[in-house]
């Protein structure tokens, strides 16, 4: 597999008015690593697309593109294969074109463009060698991700209690990955107030306990399992301040984080000795 990258951003950021209007395709192959709630129009097909989903777009595909609310983030590529077959590869390995499928936590793949852009803009000794392994590395590890259980297409997901089941499996797997409800809500096609109704029918629990659980849970695996700071954790876990985490977590277990934290340190050392 031989790609070359001829252009490349990292971690750009545009304001909650940014377009992009591709009516003629991008002209080359796109890949888009997409960091913000988004809305997408692929050959006239919409996506909501959460953030946390890639894209790689062929050359003729048309296609629009925006935030849903706010800024729109992404690292994104642009590529051509050097290779005849090299589509018919990443095909092979499970990769999907012209339609967005999400990830979960990318922060190890944007790590990897940030040092691919890197090689691209530098003079370095070897900076072209470094790139061209570092783009190779890049789509293998993708594809590692992709043959996990953790993604699913649009297409997959297909009907809105499709959606609303995997919503609810990530609610405790990636508890930051929605902000509030109405993103959950644009996620699976529905009202603020349908997707509630229909979150409580089909799960027997509203879907505001769900992510409190969701989001406690996650953070008692971390307090035990990691060394991250409170704030890191609550960060990781969908809270917007320390305050809001700290109050929450003492409401739903009796203990402070701290507490937990060091209660637990004991217990697993008492247990151990």
């Amino acid at each position: 597999m031989s790609l070359k990258i001829g252009s490349i951003g990292y971690n750009h950021s545009h304001g909650a008015d940014f377009k992009q209007d591709l009516p003629n395709g991008p002209g080359a192959f796109l890949f888009l690593l997409v960091k913000s709630p988004s809305v997408f129009y692929i050959k006239d097909k919409r996506y909501n697309v959460m953030k946390n989903s890639y894209l790689i777009l062929r050359p003729a595909t048309r296609c629009f593109y925006k935030a849903q609310k706010d800024n729109y983030v992404d690292d994104w590529f642009y590529f051509h294969f050097e290779e005849a077959g090299d589509e018919e590869e990443l095909l092979k390995h499970g990769l999907l074109f012209d339609q967005p499928v999400f990830l979960g936590n990318t922060d190890e793949l944007s790590t990897i463009i940030h040092q691919i852009s890197y090689e691209h803009f530098s003079n370095d000794d070897y900076h072209e060698t470094i790139k061209d392994l570092l783009t190779k590395f890049f789509f293998y590890k993708l594809a590692r991700i992709i043959k996990s259980d953790r993604i699913a297409s649009s297409d997959v997901l297909a009907s809105k209690n499709d959606k609303i089941s995997y919503l609810r499996t990530r609610l405790f797997e990636q508890p930051d990955l929605f902000s509030n409800v109405d993103e959950m809500a644009d996620f699976v096609g529905l009202s603020r107030s349908g997707f509630q109704h229909l979150y409580t029918k089909n799960f027997g629990v509203s879907v505001i306990k769900d992510v409190i659980s969701g989001r406690i849970e996650k953070a008692k695996s971390y307090l035990v399992k990691t060394s991250l700071t409170i704030s890191e954790i609550a960060s990781k876990c969908g809270y917007k301040s320390d305050f809001h985490f700290m109050r929450q977590f003492k409401e739903q277990t009796g203990f402070t984080p701290t507490e937990y934290r060091n209660g637990s340190t004991w217990l697993h050392i008492q247990n151990v000795t």
